[in-house]
This record gives C-alpha cells, sequence and structure tokens, in this order.
C-alpha cells in the first residue's frame, strides 16, 4: 500500500515541487530577457521563451497526473488549480513578451502574480 501511496500521490507532488523550483529559477535567470528583450539577441529570446513556454506546459501536465488534487489543495499540501492555471496563463504572457512591445513594469507583475500564485514566496 505504501508503494502505490508513494508512486501515485508522492512522487507527482515532488515532481510538481521540481517544476515550481526551475519556475522560481527561469524567472529570476530570463528577467533581464523578459524585462528588456531588446537588449537581449535574438538567441536569447527564443531560449527564453521556449524555455518559459515549457514550463508552462510541463507544471500543467505535472498538476493532471496529482490523484486527490481537490483534497490535497484544500490542504494546503499543493496549489490550487486555479492558481496553476493563472500561473501558467502568465508564463506564457511573460513567453510572449519577449517578441513583443510590452513595459517592463507589465512583465513584472506577470512575474510577481507567477510567484504569489506557485507560492514561491
Amino acid at each position: 500500500m505504501g508503494q502505490i501511496f508513494s508512486n501515485f500521490v508522492i512522487e507527482p507532488i515532488h515532481k510538481q515541487d521540481e517544476i515550481r523550483g526551475e519556475i522560481a529559477d527561469s524567472l529570476v535567470f530570463y528577467a533581464d530577457v523578459y524585462s528588456n528583450p531588446k537588449s537581449s539577441t535574438m538567441e536569447e529570446r527564443e531560449r527564453a521563451s521556449r524555455d518559459l513556454r515549457q514550463k508552462a506546459t510541463l507544471l500543467t501536465s505535472r498538476t493532471y497526473v496529482i490523484r486527490g488534487y481537490r483534497f490535497l489543495s484544500w490542504v494546503g499540501v499543493v496549489p490550487k488549480k486555479e492558481d496553476v492555471f493563472g500561473a501558467c496563463r502568465n508564463l506564457i504572457a511573460l513567453s510572449n513578451s519577449v517578441f513583443a512591445e510590452v513595459h517592463p513594469s507589465e512583465t513584472y507583475q506577470w512575474a510577481e502574480e507567477i510567484k504569489r500564485l506557485l507560492k514561491l514566496i
């Protein structure tokens, strides 16, 4: 029973936690790119855009595989699904912002909202 619980609950939560940590890392690592894209090369923008978008998709997929998510979020073990999906939307917005004219204050707000929703701060 313990092995089943570990495989279907503990391990998926751990994988979600790992991607949350990677998102925290990417928000800092790519801050110079998404806050001021014109100062970055096209290669740097493409890499940042792809990485941020991939983190959004990984967070979504790792959230879906956690059994009993509603209960686990209710007791505070994992973020609420609506918070996860809000963070994903903001990650996609940041991903798109490296190729668009977006004011740095807007990208800052998206990044801060991601941190808040995923309880990274």
